[in-house]
Order: structure tokens, then C-alpha cells, then sequence
């Protein structure tokens, strides 16, 4: 959040010497207590009230003064949590006239090595420290809990205003493993200072304080070359728009000094360019404490025009994974001499960055134009043990007079949602639904000729609370006890609401809600009606008051628990969580297509007696002219006995590229890998979608790839079309790489109208250096690049980097903009931008995270599921993903990679393997899980395993996903060591977390899966007994699919035959299954009437090289170190079982690398039977 706050400077660090206590400090007259008592404040939440500002004279001064911790268990710590407001506006920190009075701006924590300021710019809060109560000095201050705020400037004599809290960084709760941390403030006084007391209390924190004047060079050095203007400056012929009024060119005159002890120098340079002909190098870096850098002109630089924005172009050359990143304030000065404040934000990328500012429109009411502009402030200027240096170029001040994208396309809506149901739960196909009037509200049943499920709804005790449900004789639950609507904190309580009205209609109830405070009034209503075993429950609040719809928690069942649903993302957190209690599930589902939420808020709470929250709600938050939407929600309360009937619907069609993509792996690496792909061709990899991860549109990560189309300028169209004409004739498909959520700022097309604003103004960042583009923009930024993209290089496929990452949470608030502030627009517009990218590619993977939502939409996607706990440790929970996503679009195996799976640090193991003999525990855990969840194979992303484990994963994922992709799971069951369970007893009974599942596909496929640590699973199937190990498989569709991962013998093997090849991977130690017999791996591959067998029990390793004269993104690989014996000593095969002839009757031809004839030792062995020795010149053999 970057806005301009009325405040006169940053605060200068405080050093030995005096200081104000809390005890000592000067009296405060005309006292106004706003809360004396304490007062809590839930992560999140905010707090407001209205006050009086008492009349002060010019030798007064307006302050404020409180207590604040955040309530946790003794111990101590802090955080950035309490943010102060005025009108709306943050209350900042200063340099030079500091506003907190009463305690040094800096802390170090008595014990420990960290160093603390009390001021956050970055998020505009105040550290807050945790305890259970008001006593300790863990931050060693004496005064932890306490703040005196010097107000002037901020508040008018005599006025109205509005004092809130906010709690800031919402996810501390969690973080700290604690259902609630709320912010607790009391003594929250405001009153009048005399102002020469009030300058007394800053002096002794200014105490000590100094700026050190530190080096300027305005004369470039003789000998200095001018570096490269911007490329795609170069490319478009932009020009600087609007002017600057502030120009680094020029530094004659320009002062700079510090606060700390880093090494800081300004000089100029023409190293980087970008508008003009000179920059300014500010180098900065070392030091051990934080150092502030503060650039002046000569004299105050004029900005004569009004203006609400300011705008900061500058070249970076720091570590943006590394450094502490630096933070831009712009300092000005009105024409009553009042200093101000425009806060730029932080520097997060490297290569060109804009930083951008706004100035609010009640801190500006309050401001006198024209002003001047005094000096550009630097925080964080220390880099221990390293130097930095960042390019200053210009600063602009100018007035936004926007014109923003406003209309939300829907030329692409016809395909989806297929149905006006949103995201109800499929009803069971026998239950009859009837309603009956109560006399305090109505009865909805859904009966089946076994069972009845009873909402009641009593309308009295609130829209939410008054819901009850029962399951036959069984306890009467509340589903969302104490839920219901939430209102802005000065519109009232929505608890003293009465029940005006119901109406009992049709198949619905209506009721109406009225709250009277003062001489206003507000009101809101809900409609109740019941689908299935779902109650649908329909909230409306007009005039922007409701701040969201609480869901409360699950009362009144047993010793209830949470399942959390892998994949299924609402909002902030992990997966949605179901509630299981008393043989029952209850789920709360948004209706994301029939609501208008900002966000949702998937916490899930701990058990505690006969409660559970499963989720917090729903919230929605001002648009940038300080109005909310009205609220308009649908919930959906569903409770069952089967898990399955409280999974919400995808109204998505399928993805008309299933069968297409079915047979495929995919590989995401550098289209430039030529060499590499040839290889893989030549080793039996036939099916591939080589992927580029803009590779060829960059050499940095720090430049703006998102929304390109143009080779970077080190290659041309030519390479790149050389690059995919050599992949696509080896057979696979070539894809390319888009991301239309994030806008470069020297993108070509870029258009700050485009950009996504946040609630304050300003323009949303996105990835680093990047801005968020408007939802309803993505599909025209999407066809600008498509088109172009077609043109010079069409592509098979592209991945949408990062495009199902998009949660249902609203991140464009810019007034007169359709669906502003809304959550559902930008996952429809998102959606749109897919299917838009599917008519210029062909087909669309992207990452994945929130992959229901685009289910179909997007045609596969990496299956990325985060959590606390690694989903390598979670057994599997297939059932959502199977029977919802599954059968509209493909998932790549548990991520875009193992550390998606194992974590970053648990990936030792798979990065280790060198790729021959028994592969490590880990490789079988990753290929169970995807196995059992119905994923398909991906590799790369910097795992490019050895050949021949390359060869592994796709011989044991290709010939089985190709069959299971394009059908739909017919029965889940899990076994409980004794029997096969459908999925809701074996959830009631906790043994799904033994982790066997057995899914079979309605075409005849059975897959059996392992995943267990630690104990084998045994059984009989078709007459053969198998042991599956930890982490084991066994698929089978009877007469064409065998493939298991089981002991045979004592040792773990493992084998697939399907139509297109055989597979045989032993141990260690030789083994055999019909039709044949080796110790090393084998693989038999169909070719035309023949087979062709290729040894692969150790191909070598991967020697990675630059191409030169290209990026360096720009690798390609090929085989070394490859054994002669290929990590076989000999292979048996069964001729009569393979080919239906007698050994003698075959005739076998050796193939070197280039596909040449070599020599073959083969041979017929004492039992009929063929015997091969690899060779070092054979790749493969031949077999007619």
C-alpha cells in the first residue's frame, strides 16, 4: 500500500540518551477517552470510531495515546499489527520530526540478535509485541505496550474524524499455531499538548541524531562507455510520457547523506539507459545497522501543477532473493510550508523498475498547491559483506485522469458455466425436497425412502444462527452458529437486528432483518431453499455497510473434526476444509457465481467440545472512492452421510483437448535444447510436449517477459522458428510461454488504464517489477500476443504461467470498472483470457493451484497443491479431484515439480539419484501419489533426471495415463487392512489415512496404490498374489494393461505392459516377467509388426552447455559417461510370448546412435529363448 501520508519526514534512528516515558510525560488536557477498557481487534479486522477533535490554539498540539500487544501465551516476539488511521489514511512515521514521543524508533530485544524499528513503511503499521497482558520488557524499552502519537497536521481543531485500528498481516494466528492472536488495545485517550512540550519530547528522541553527508560526483569519469538504451524502448519507440519534473541527469548541485553505517555514494553514469542520455548511480552497501539515504537538489524543485500520482523510473542491480529490499519516499513541502510525503514503494526486481505513488485524496484536501518536491528518501541501504548499486532516472508528478478499461468481455462466456447452478453440490438422484411453515420460521426436508435431513431456519435468532440441521433422529446441529452478516464498525451491531419480516413462497422462505442506530436505519434480507441435501441460502445488503458474511462454526455435533479437501481453494488458505462428525459431513461452500465478494477467507478453526469452524466467510472491501458493493451472497450449507454429496460443482465443460493431450508428458526446459530432445526421441520418449519457459524471450528473469512475443534481441524469429521446427519433427509438440495476469511497465502495449488498482489508488503490483494487470484487459493482452505468436512461430501449446493460481479474491477496487471489487470477475476474466489463448496455441497448461476453478477451461495443469505440511505426507484424499476435475482436464503429477511435492528441502533425494540401479524411496512415493490421484507425467523445471530414470517415470506414467485420462472414476474405495471401504466409512473411520486406495475407471482400469511408509499391502487379484511395498501400485485392466510396483522375490520390480511396450525395471538383482528377464532395466517398444528393445539401466549423465551468442537461458544437454553394457549384463527374452516365433527365427538388428546398423551379440539360449549382451555402440535392437 503505497499512498501519501501527511507526515513530515521518516524517522531518524535513536541513540543512547534521553528518552520520554510513559510515567513522565507532560499532561494531556481536554482529554477525550475513546476506549478505556480492553478492546479486541481479530486478525483481519478493523475497529473505527468517531470523535470529536477538541479546539486547540496555535501553541497546542493534537495527540493521541494508547496501549497495544497482541494477545498470545507469555514468551514475548512481535509483529507488524497495529495500523492507526485517520479519515482512512495511515498514521506514519516521520525522519525528522518523528510522531511517536514516547520511545526511540529503534529496539533491540534484551537476549536475542534482532534489531526492530518500531514504524513499518512498508506496511505502514507499528511493531506490536506479544504477551497475555501489559507486563515485561521483552523489547527492553520500558515502555513496550505504550504509544503517544503527536497528530498535527492530521487532524483539524474542533473537527469530526474517524480513529480506527487495523489489524495488519492477518495470517500471524496461524503462523503462531493459535485459532485467535487478536490485537488488543485500551487507554485509547486523544487530547491536547502544549506544543513546546510536544518539541521536547521530540528532541529527546532526535537526540544524537545525524546526517552524514556522503560523496556526489556529477562529472562522469573520462573513460566512461555508455551501456545499452532499454530493448524494448528500442523496439516499440516509446517516449517519456508524461514528462519528469525531476531528472537525474543533471547531479550539479545535489547533495546526499546517510543515517547508519552503510557505504553510500552518488555519481553520475551512463551504464543504463533508459529516457535520457545520463543516469545517477546511487552505490550503496555493507554496514551493520539500518541506513537511511537521503538525496536533496540544489533547491527545492517546483511541481506546479496539482497531481494525485507520482511515478520513479529506476535500473536496479540488486539481489532481489537476497537483499533487504529498498524502500522510496518521495518528500515535498506545500506552499504553507507543510511537509509532506508520497510513499514509492519498494524496489523488488532488478532491470528497469516503476515505482509508483498516490497521493489520498483526504490527506491532499488537506494540502496547499503548488508545491515543491525536497528530496527522495532511501531506506535499507545496508547490504552486509556485499556492495549494490541501483540507476536513478526520473521522477514524475502528474495527475492520473483515468480512462480505465471498464468492460468486462463475455464473448467467451458462452462456453462456460454450463449451468445457472454455480457451485451446488450434485443432489442424489432419489432425495424429494418439500418445505413447511413453522411457526417462527419453515421446515426444508430431503427425504429418501431410508432417511430425512431437516434444515430449520428460525429467522428470529439471525440470517445464519438461526439455521439448524438433522439428520434423522440423530443431534440437532447448528452449521453456522453465531455466523451471519458483518457490518462496517460504525454502522451498528448486526446482533441488535430484528426480524421484520418473513414470507414463506413457493419452495422458499424470505426474511428481512432491520437495524435501527440513532436516526438511521439499515436493512438486509436472505431467501432460504433447499437442493438436494443442500440449503441455499441467498444474502442481500444494499448501500456498501456490510463488510461480508461470517460462516461461524459447525455446534452441536460430537467430537467433530476438518478434512481438508486436497485442491479444492476458496480463498486465502489451504484447502476448504469438510466437517465429519456423528456419520456425518458438513460443508460451507461460497457460491463464487451467484456472489459478489471481494474475498474469501478458508481458515478453518480447531475442534474445541462439540464446535469446529470450518471457514471464516466472506469479506468485501472499499473501492477506490471509499464505497463498498452491496453485498449479495449465496452460501451453501450441505450435510450428509456421503462425502461425495458435499463437493461442490464445477459448471465447466470438458476440455475438448483430452484425447489430444492424453498420451503426452510434459517437459518444461528451453526450446534451444535441441540436441537434448533428439535424445530423448532416440531412446523410445515419443510423446512429449517440449515447453519453453521463456527462454527465448529473455536473459534475465528481471525483464519483463510477461506479455511477450518478440525474441530477445540475441536471437531472432529465425532461431526460434529453427527451434521448433527441430522439435516438432521429432513428433512432439512445441509449446510456448505467455503470462497475461502481470504488465511490464516497458511492455509496448503498456497502459497504465490497464493496470489493477488497489482500494488506495494505487497500482497493484504483481510479480516483481510488475504491475497486475485489470481482469477484463487479460484476454486483449492475451490476443495481442496470440496473434503475433501464431505468426511468427505458431505453437502446439503454451503455458499460462501462473493463470490458475487466481484465487476467488478481487484484486482491481478501481470505481466505474465492471465487477470492481469483486472476486468472481477476476476469475472470469482469467477464464476468458484462457480460452482466448486456446485459439491462438492450441491447447493451455498452467500451474494450477486453484485448478478447480478452471477445470476445462484450461486443458491441464500442474496439480500444485501447498500446504504446511509437505502433500508428500498427506495420505491420499483422491475423491475431489477424481470425480470433479478429472473428468474435464488433466493434472501433471503432484506439481510442476518434486520440491512442489517434497518441499524445497526434501528433495535430496531425487536431485541425488544418479539414475541407475533401485531408484529411492522418494521417486516411488512421487509416482504412487500420482498414480492414485489420475495425474499424468511432467518433468523438468531443473529436474532433468538421468536418461534412463527419465525413461522410468514415462514408461511407468505413459502407457497407464493414457488410458485413465480420458475416463471418468466409477468407484474409490480404501482399504482398512481388513476390507475395501467406500470413501465416507473409511473417512468416519479415520483408515483413509492408511493410505490404500483403489480407484476403478468405468472402462475397466483398476488402480491400486500403496501409500503407506511403512507397511506393505497384500492381496489376491485374479488368482496372483501381490505384496505391495510402501509406496507400490498395482493397475490392471484385464487382457491390456498390467503394471505394478511390487516385491517379487524380496526385491522391489517394477513392470507395465500395455499396447504400445513392456517395461521391466528390476532392483538391483536380476529379474523376470513374461516375456522377459534382465538385471538391469529393459524396454520393449511396438514398432510396426516388430519390437524394439531398448537397454536403460544406466544411460549416464546430462552434460548441460551454453549456446554462445545467445541468452543464457539458452542450453542444451546431451548424454555422457553412458556404460557400455547400459547398465545390463544381459537380457533373456521370451521370442514365442513376444512375437508368437522360435528364437532362431527371429531376425535381431543392432542400431548405433545415429540409427545406423551395428553388431548385435545375440544368441539362443540352452532353453529356447534369446539372449542380447548390450553393447557400447547398440542403442537399440531390432526385433523381427
Amino acid at each position: 500500500m503505497k499512498r501519501l501520508a501527511l507526515t513530515a519526514f521518516l524517522v531518524i534512528a535513536f541513540a543512547a540518551g534521553g528518552h520520554a516515558t510513559w510515567e513522565d510525560l507532560p499532561p494531556i488536557s481536554q482529554q477525550v477517552l475513546l476506549q478505556e477498557a480492553e478492546l479486541e481487534v481479530d486478525a483481519g479486522q478493523t475497529w473505527a470510531k468517531r470523535v470529536d477533535v477538541p479546539s486547540f490554539s496555535d501553541t497546542e498540539r493534537p495527540v493521541l495515546a494508547l496501549r497495544a500487544r497482541v494477545q498470545t501465551p507469555p514468551g514475548g516476539g512481535c509483529n507488524v499489527v497495529l495500523q492507526v488511521l485517520l479519515d482512512g489514511v495511515p498514521l506514519t512515521e516521520s525522519l525528522l520530526r518523528p510522531r511517536l514521543l514516547n520511545k526511540p524508533p529503534d529496539f533491540d530485544p534484551p537476549g536475542t540478535q534482532y534489531h526492530f524499528q518500531w514504524y513499518s513503511a512498508t506496511h505502514q503499521g507499528w511493531m506490536t509485541i506479544f504477551n497475555n497482558n501489559y507486563a515485561g520488557d521483552w523489547g527492553g524499552t520500558g515502555r513496550d505496550f505504550e504509544f503517544l502519537f503527536d497528530l498535527t497536521g492530521l487532524v483539524d481543531s474542533g473537527q469530526l474524524t474517524t480513529l480506527s485500528f487495523a489489524y495488519l498481516n492477518p495470517s500471524i494466528p496461524k503462523a503462531l499455531k493459535l485459532d485467535r492472536a487478536p490485537l488488543v488495545v485500551d487507554r485509547v485517550t486523544l487530547g491536547l499538548m502544549n506544543a513546546a512540550d510536544v518539541d521536547r519530547l521530540r528532541s529527546e528522541v532526535l537526540k544524537g541524531q545525524t546526517l552524514t553527508p556522503v560523496p556526489v560526483e556529477p562529472v562522469l569519469p573520462p573513460d566512461a562507455k555508455p551501456g545499452d538504451r532499454a530493448y524494448e524502448v528500442v523496439w516499440s519507440g516509446r517516449k517519456e510520457s508524461p514528462p519528469a519534473q525531476v531528472a537525474f541527469d543533471d547531479l550539479t548541485g545535489w547533495t546526499a547523506s546517510v543515517r547508519g553505517d552503510a557505504n553510500v555514494s552518488l555519481a553520475a553514469s551512463v551504464e543504463h539507459l533508459l529516457w535520457r542520455d545520463r543516469v545517477a548511480k546511487l552505490s550503496y552497501g555493507g554496514g551493520k545497522t539500518a541506513t537511511i539515504a537521503l538525496l536533496r537538489p540544489p533547491q527545492p524543485i517546483p511541481v506546479s501543477e496539482t497531481f494525485d500520482a507520482v511515478n520513479l523510473w529506476l535500473y536496479s542491480a540488486a539481489d532481489r532473493m537476497k537483499d533487504r529490499r529498498l524502500h522510496f519516499v518521495a518528500l515535498l513541502e506545500d506552499n504553507r510550508g507543510r511537509e509532506f510525503q508520497v510513499d514509492l514503494g519498494s524496489l523488488t526486481s532488478g532491470y528497469w523498475n516503476l515505482l509508483h505513488g498516490v497521493v489520498d485524496a483526504k490527506a491532499a484536501a488537506r494540502l496547499r498547491f503548488p508545491v515543491k518536491f525536497t528530496a527522495l528518501l532511501i531506506e535499507n541501504c545496508n547490504v552486509p559483506d556485499a556492495q549494490r548499486a541501483i540507476f536513478l532516472e526520473s521522477l514524475t508528478f502528474h495527475q492520473q485522469n483515468r480512462k480505465p478499461f471498464a468492460t468486462l468481455e463475455t464473448a467467451g462466456r458462452a462456453v462456460f458455466p454450463t449451468s445457472d447452478d454455480g457451485v451446488l453440490p450434485a443432489p442424489p438422484k432419489n432425495v424429494k425436497t418439500s418445505v413447511t411453515q413453522l411457526p417462527d420460521g419453515a421446515e426444508f426436508a430431503a427425504t429418501t425412502p431410508d432417511s430425512v435431513l431437516r434444515f430449520r431456519v428460525r429467522p428470529a435468532k439471525g440470517c445464519l444462527h438461526g439455521i439448524t440441521a438433522q439428520w434423522n433422529d440423530g443431534p440437532e446441529c447448528r452449521p453456522t452458529d453465531g455466523g451471519g452478516i458483518t457490518l462496517d464498525p460504525l454502522s451498528g451491531n448486526p446482533e441488535s437486528a430484528v426480524c421484520a419480516a418473513t414470507e414463506l413462497k413457493g419452495e422458499s422462505l424470505t426474511a428481512r432483518w432491520r437495524l435501527t442506530q440513532g436516526t438511521s436505519t439499515m436493512e438486509w434480507d436472505a431467501v432460504y431453499s433447499v437442493h438436494g441435501r443442500t440449503l441455499v441460502v441467498d444474502v442481500k445488503c444494499t448501500g456498501g455497510l456490510a463488510t461480508g458474511l461470517a460462516y461461524g462454526q459447525v455446534a452441536g455435533l460430537p467430537s467433530p473434526r476438518g478434512i481438508e479437501v486436497p485442491y479444492l481453494i476458496v480463498g486465502s488458505g489451504c484447502g476448504l476444509s469438510i466437517g465429519c462428525a456423528a456419520g456425518l459431513f458438513v460443508s460451507l461452500l461460497p457460491d463464487w457465481y451467484h456472489s459478489d465478494f471481494s474475498g474469501a477467507d478458508a481458515t478453518a478453526t480447531s475442534p474445541a467440545g462439540d464446535r469446529i469452524g470450518l471457514m471464516k466467510g466472506t469479506t468485501y472491501t472499499p473501492l477506490t472512492d471509499g464505497r463498498r458493493n452491496d453485498l449479495r451472497e449465496r452460501l451453501l450449507i450441505t450435510v450428509s452421510p456421503e462425502f461425495a454429496d458435499t463437493l461442490p460443482g464445477i459448471p465447466n465443460p470438458p476440455s475438448p483437448n483430452r484425447e489430444r493431450l492424453a498420451p503426452y508428458a510434459f517437459y518444461m526446459g528451453r526450446a534451444s535444447a535441441v540436441k537434448f530432445y533428439t535424445t530423448l526421441k532416440r531412446y523410445g520418449i515419443d510423446h512429449l510436449i517440449a515447453s519453453d519457459f521463456a527462454a527465448v524471450l529473455i536473459d534475465d528473469y528481471s525483464e519483463g517477459f510477461a506479455g511477450r512475443w518478440r525474441p530477445h534481441p540475441l536471437l531472432t524469429y529465425e532461431k526460434v522458428q529453427e527451434f521448433r521446427r527441430a522439435i516438432q519433427s521429432l513428433g512432439y509438440m512445441f509449446s510456448f510461454y505467455i503470462d497475461a495476469t502481470d504488465y511490464f511497465p516497458l511492455n509496448e502495449w503498456f497502459d497504465e488504464n490497464k493496470v489493477s488498482l488497489t482500494p488506495e489508488g494505487d497500482l497493484r503490483d504483481g510479480w516483481y517489477g510488475n504491475f497486475i494487470i485489470k481482469p477484463n484487459a487479460m484476454p486483449w493482452l492475451v490476443r495481442k500476443v496470440g496473434e503475433r505468436v501464431k505468426e511468427h512461430y505458431a505453437a502446439d501449446c503454451v503455458y499460462l504461467d501462473v493463470h490458475t493460481n487466481r484465487r476467488l479474491q478481487a484484486l482491481d477496487f478501481e470505481a466505474g470498472v465492471e465487477g470492481a471489487g469483486m472476486a468472481r470477475p477476476q476469475v472470469l476474466g482469467n477464464a476468458d483470457c484462457i480460452l482466448e489463448a486456446r485459439k491462438w496455441y492450441g491447447s493451455t497448461v498452467s500451474e494450477g493451484i486453484c485448478r478447480w476453478l478452471y477445470a476445462g477451461v484450461c486443458d491441464m495443469d500442474y496439480a500444485s497443491y501447498f500446504t504446511p505440511t509437505p502433500m508428500s505426507e498427506i495420505p491420499p484424499l483422491v475423491d475431489f479431484d477424481l470425480l470433479k476435475i478429472h473428468p474435464l482436464q488433466h493434472g501433471t503429477m503432484m506439481g510442476y515439480g518434486p520440491s512442489a511435492f517434497f518441499g524445497e528441502k526434501n528433495v535430496g533425494a531425487l536431485y541425488k539419484d544418479p539414475g541407475h540401479g533401485a531408484a529411492p524411496l522418494d521417486f516411488y512415493r512421487y509416482v504412487s501419489a500420482s498414480l492414485a490421484y489420475g495425474h499424468m507425467l511432467i518433468l523438468g523445471y531443473g529436474y532433468a533426471p538421468p536418461l534412463s530414470r527419465f525413461i522410468h517415470y514415462y514408461a511407468i506414467m505413459q502407457g497407464v495415463q493414457r488410458e485413465y485420462l480420458t475416463d471418468t472414476a466409477a468407484e474409490i474405495t480404501y482399504h482398512d487392512g481388513t476390507d475395501f471401504l467406500p470413501t465416507s466409512r473409511a473417512l468416519i473411520e479415520n483408515s483413509q489415512k492408511l493410505g490404500r486406495v483403489r480407484v476403478r475407471y468405468s472402462r475397466g482400469l483398476t488402480v491400486h496404490v500403496n501409500y503407506n511408509a511403512e507397511k506393505p499391502w497384500i492381496f489376491e487379484t485374479d488368482g496372483r498374489r501381490f505384496e505391495l511395498p510402501p509406496f507400490g501400485w498395482l493397475i490392471v485392466k484385464p487382457g491390456e494393461i498390467l503394471a505394478y510396483s511390487a516385491l517379487v522375490n524380496g526385491q522391489r520390480v517394477d513392470f507395465v505392459k500395455c499396447a504400445e511396450y513392456i517395461y521391466l525395471a528390476p532392483g538391483g538383482a536380476p529379474a523376470s516377467e513374461t516375456p522377459m528377464e534382465s538385471d538391469g532395466a529393459v524396454w520393449l517398444k511396438r514398432e510396426g509388426d516388430a519390437w524394439r528393445l531398448i537397454p536403460c539401466g544406466d544411460l549416464g549423465t546430462w552434460k548441460i552447455s551454453n549456446l554462445p551468442g545467445l541468452t543464457h537461458f539458452c542450453t542444451d544437454q546431451e548424454l555422457v559417461n553412458t556404460p557400455a553394457d547400459r547398465g545390463c549384463k544381459r537380457i533373456i527374452l521370451d521370442s514365442r510370448a513376444l512375437l508368437g516365433k522360435p528364437a532362431g527365427e527371429l531376425r535381431v538388428t543392432a542400431r548405433n546412435e545415429a540409427g545406423e546398423t551395428t553388431t548385435a551379440d545375440a544368441k539362443v539360449i540352452e532353453d529356447g529363448r534369446l539372449q542380447i549382451i548390450p553393447s557400447a555402440t547398440a542403442v537399440d535392437y531390432l526385433l523381427q
